[in-house]
């Protein structure tokens, strides 16, 4: 007689044989999709699986991949599970990810279901890549044409471009990211006083700082650091950043980086935000951006390189952020960028 539904608890199984595991940064004591492209991967025999919702705040914008097929969108997370629709029996395999960031909402997954069917063991790349940043690598308003407002739905996390350079490279990757935060300061208007070398080192984003373990699993052969664009804003609200604080601050950043991961390559990017010509001329932020990550990768050595993403042109998504074409430009420059390294 067929089995017609098994019941795992994720928990239990991310502890033991990896037939079912979390993607990203996520807290197995929480299960709490927090940060952008965070989510659950397994893969099983059957004909559906659904996956239990714990709780849910806000607005969560998640993206369903069965088999590698075109993702299924889910504009607003608010039922009491996610589920599969109904497949051929046979082998599948499933991904889920949380699209939108935590400013909009997070969710706690539960347990796995399985219909007809058993889980099998989940397959691991080897490879991994950590990429932190601001909301460019949250994938703000990518779905969007501007001019448009932000929303959970307009945001992409698995269609930025760091993870179009995980998915090239065969990779798995983590996104700590946070709309308008900063490596010095934060955005203008923002009275938030964490930056993001603090943020880093929680867990979930709601978790304490320092919560995060640094599990030996999960850590990463290449950190991506696109921090700066909202360090450079300040027009008729502040002064002009400082660059050699600029320069200093992601060198101290970095180092703390290495204290952690000290086998790692990092690629410090500068912003397509960023212009020459914007808000003034003489302020030349995208060079100065530049010149600045040229001064601190000089200092960290040679596991240190600068990627320049060229200032983006007048297509662009929701309050000027890169659209999804741009995310593939982005994408296809970093791609070669790591491959000149390593892979």
């Amino acid at each position: 007689m067929a089995r017609m539904s098994t019941l795992i608890s994720a928990f239990a199984i991310l502890g033991t044989s990896q037939a079912v595991r979390f993607l990203g940064r996520v807290n197995p004591a929480t299960r709490e999709l927090t940060w952008p492209a965070t989510g659950l991967s397994f893969s099983f025999t059957g004909t559906s699986a659904s996956v239990a919702v714990n709780s849910i705040s806000g607005t969560n914008s998640v993206e369903v991949l069965i088999d590698g097929g075109t993702p299924i969108i889910i504009e607003n997370v608010n039922g009491t599970s996610i589920s599969t629709p109904s497949l051929v029996r046979g082998q599948h395999t499933v991904q889920i990810r949380k699209r939108s960031e935590t400013v909009y909402g997070t969710f706690a997954l539960g347990d796995v279901k399985i219909f007809r069917g058993s889980l099998g063991a989940d397959s691991v790349s080897r490879r991994r890549i950590q990429i932190i940043g601001d909301s460019i690598s949250v994938g703000y308003g990518l779905d969007g044409t501007y001019p448009c407002t932000n929303s959970a739905f307009l945001e992409n996390a698995p269609k930025t471009y760091g993870a179009l350079t995980a998915k090239s490279l065969s990779a798995e990757y983590d996104i700590l990211a946070w709309s308008g935060i900063g490596l010095i300061r934060n955005t203008i208007g923002s009275s938030d006083p964490v930056l993001m070398p603090q943020l880093w080192t929680r867990y979930g984003t709601n978790d304490a700082d320092n919560s995060y373990t640094f599990p030996r699993a999960e850590t990463p052969d290449i950190v991506v650091i696109n921090l700066g664009t909202n360090d450079f804003s300040y027009l008729g609200v502040r002064d002009p950043v400082n660059a050699t604080m600029l320069t200093d601050g992601m060198i101290a950043y970095a180092e703390t980086i290495r204290s952690h991961y000290p086998k790692a390559e990092l690629f410090l990017t500068s912003s397509p935000m960023l212009s020459d010509t914007y808000p003034t001329a003489e302020d030349a932020q995208h060079t100065t951006h530049v010149n600045a990550l040229r001064a601190a990768a000089e200092k960290l050595g040679s596991k240190a390189h600068v990627v320049d993403f060229p200032t983006q042109g007048s297509e662009v998504g929701c309050d000027y952020h890169p659209n999804a074409a741009e995310h593939e430009k982005m994408a296809a420059i970093l791609t070669s960028a790591i491959k000149e390294v390593m892979w």
